[in-house]
């Protein structure tokens, strides 16, 4: 949640295409806009294009610490209160929820 979607933090890959030609794609452009985007095209079809073989990926920091908590809630209704109120004491603090 607070890092994005794949898509976002991938800026370039590189991909062994079915019939064995390697397709480089490995720029560390955060916009490029020279051309279709096969990138997305690559991250998208999860290896029914080609199989990614190296990537360029945005990182952050790793967090100084960390908490974790595995709480049980009756309803979706009182699952998504939790989210909210965590959301809103932690703010950009929190990093996942499932």
């Amino acid at each position: 949640m607070a890092y994005g979607n794949t898509r976002d933090l991938v800026l370039g890959v590189e991909a062994v295409l079915p019939d064995g030609r390697i397709w480089n794609g490995l720029r560390r452009l955060r916009k490029d806009n020279t051309g279709y985007d096969l990138k997305h095209l690559f991250i998208g079809s999860e290896g029914t294009l080609g199989v990614v073989t190296a990537a360029v990926i945005k990182l952050f920091p790793a967090a100084r610490e960390t908490a974790t908590a595995f709480v049980a809630v009756p309803s979706p209704h009182a699952a998504l209160a939790l989210f909210r109120a965590a959301r809103a004491s932690a703010g950009q603090a929190l990093t996942a929820a499932s």
